[in-house]
């Protein structure tokens, strides 16, 4: 994995950027064709920050995909997160339109319904540039947190925005927990993982 520390957070956010160029959620929000990856790194940007200091970040060698992620005792959405949410509607109004940053704004509203209430590891963005899928790359991303989650005795949490992605979390142990209905022909769906419970390998001798 690279070393976080040495890399600034515009050059994160970048991967971040291709990565989730093609998924459908920033299809549908980021969908001018001048500037697109430059806006969608502006976007990232804030989060990227915000993992910096409260949460964590795995990357790839190469930088080839990032997963940005929470353990279960960071109150992520705080007040200052809920700010950085308006900061970010903001950014999109200025590069896209008003239009597209209310639509947003509704989108993560969608999702904020449905996040679970109990204490939880929040996977919040994982994404590898498309040169870089289907190389086992999203499991070296994905394990740390649920590492984490295991080792405490934790659930994980994360939504998925592409339904291409299912299988890829339920072969991690995640569950499909709730749709999530953005609009009458795209959802996304909550996904949910239960820690890792080792089976007792002692054997009961009875005399």
């Amino acid at each position: 994995m690279s070393e976080v520390s040495t890399l600034s957070t515009s050059t994160i956010a970048q991967v971040l950027a291709e990565s989730f160029a093609d998924d459908p959620s920033f299809e549908m929000v980021f969908n001018q064709s001048s500037g697109r990856l430059s806006t969608i790194q502006a976007f990232f940007e804030p989060f990227v920050a915000d993992a910096r200091k409260r949460g964590k970040i795995t990357l790839t060698p190469n930088l080839q995909g990032a997963c940005l992620w929470y353990p279960a005792d960071v109150d992520v959405f705080d007040a200052a997160f809920e700010q950085m949410l308006i900061g970010i509607v903001q950014i999109i109004a200025e590069r896209v339109g008003e239009e597209t940053a209310q639509f947003w704004q509704y989108l993560i509203e969608q999702v904020g319904k449905h996040e679970p209430q109990q204490s939880r590891c929040e996977v919040f963005f994982l994404g590898l540039k498309s040169s870089a899928r289907g190389k086992g790359l999203g499991h070296d991303l994905i394990q740390p947190a649920l590492d984490y989650a295991d080792q405490h005795q934790l659930p994980c949490y994360l939504v998925s925005s592409n339904s291409r992605n299912l299988s890829f979390y339920k072969r991690h142990g995640f569950q499909e927990y709730c749709p999530i209905k953005i609009t009458d022909t795209y959802s996304m769906t909550g996904m949910y993982r239960h820690p890792y419970q080792p089976s007792n390998q002692s054997i009961s001798i009875i005399k």
